[in-house]
């Protein structure tokens, strides 16, 4: 898959067949996950795969009862282990620790959408209950827990047009020549060519028909 397509395909999956997913196909994941920017290249992940029954449904019930989780096969819990970055950076650390697990999570999101699995970003749960089931030290803190598996069914979304989430050099500030990407401007002026293509091909079949009436 190109990336560009497991990018448009990404969803957040809530609906799980019963279905386990090869350990080897997440090993190749996170094989190539793992090569996510980090500030200082510190790559202060530890990630935790979760496949066991029982501790699924505990992950589920930490994060506020999310239960649909239960069906996904496999949680991948990404901890970041603050000591380390803090170290370098101090109170920024803070921040960047947390934003390296992102690019992190978002590589496994685009990979395993490649890979033909479903998965979901879940950010909301009891941090210390999360840390006693994978059994992590305080020291690390898990900051996202992604749900893969194969799913029942496809869920729609929509995205907001660029224009309306993007400006130039200040806020508030847009172009009147900005706004579509290639693939997009690509789009209308094929769907333009088609329905001029049609229009002409009716009229065509109409002047046929006026001939052999005549």
């Amino acid at each position: 898959m190109e990336l560009r397509d497991a990018i448009l395909t990404r969803r957040s999956y809530t609906n799980y067949l019963d279905k386990k997913v090869d350990l080897q196909l997440i090993g190749e994941i996170l094989n190539l996950a793992i090569y996510a920017p980090s500030a200082g290249n510190m790559q202060n992940w530890n990630i935790v795969i979760v496949d066991d029954d029982d501790k699924r449904k505990q992950i589920a019930q930490a994060c506020l009862k999310q239960m649909w989780m239960y069906q996904a096969p496999v949680h991948i819990v990404i901890l970041n282990k603050k000591p380390d970055i803090q170290r370098m950076f101090g109170k920024k650390g803070e921040t960047y620790g947390i934003q390296n697990c992102a690019a992190l999570a978002q590589n496994i999101l685009l990979l395993a959408t490649d890979a033909g699995l479903a998965s979901c970003w879940v950010g909301s749960f009891d941090k210390d209950a999360i840390n006693g089931i994978v059994g992590a030290p305080s020291t690390q803190e898990p900051e996202i827990i992604i749900t893969l598996g194969y799913s029942k069914d496809k869920p729609v979304s929509t995205r907001y047009k660029l224009e309306r989430v993007c400006c130039f050099n200040q806020c508030g500030i847009t172009r009147k020549d900005f706004g579509f990407f290639p693939l997009e401007k690509h789009k209308i002026k094929m769907e333009e060519m088609l329905k001029k293509e049609s229009k002409s091909l009716v009229e065509k079949i109409k002047s046929l028909f006026k001939k052999d009436n005549e």
